[in-house]
């Protein structure tokens, strides 16, 4: 089997994360939901660490240069970059599935 890449979050994906969980566990009042959204998380991270080109590509006018991947965790979406070169992931966002994707990849 290949050898897991390494990931980081971005500052963007990190701020994303902690209002996602913040909201599930303020907002909704639900640790539980916390928690299994945690592992679905942690488990998506783990997949593409190890299957680095698994999730499906984005086609996106504000993106055709590079080559961002998505994956769906839960009711969310992961975006990533795979960077060959450095053998690193980078999450670049986790967002709600429902919101307006054009919008948030343009910025």
């Amino acid at each position: 089997m290949e050898s897991k890449w390494g990931y980081h979050l971005t500052h963007k994906a990190d701020a994303y994360l902690d209002d996602i969980v913040g909201y599930i566990a303020v907002e909704l009042a639900n640790p539980t939901a916390v928690s299994n959204f945690v592992g679905k998380l942690q488990g998506a991270i783990e997949e593409v660490r190890s299957f680095p080109e698994s999730g499906s590509l984005v086609i996106n006018e504000f993106l055709s240069n590079i080559e961002v991947r998505k994956k769906l965790v839960g009711n969310y979406i992961m975006y990533y970059l795979p960077d060959s070169n450095e053998k690193m992931i980078f999450i670049l966002r986790i967002v709600y599935g429902k919101r307006n994707m054009d919008e948030i990849l343009r910025q």
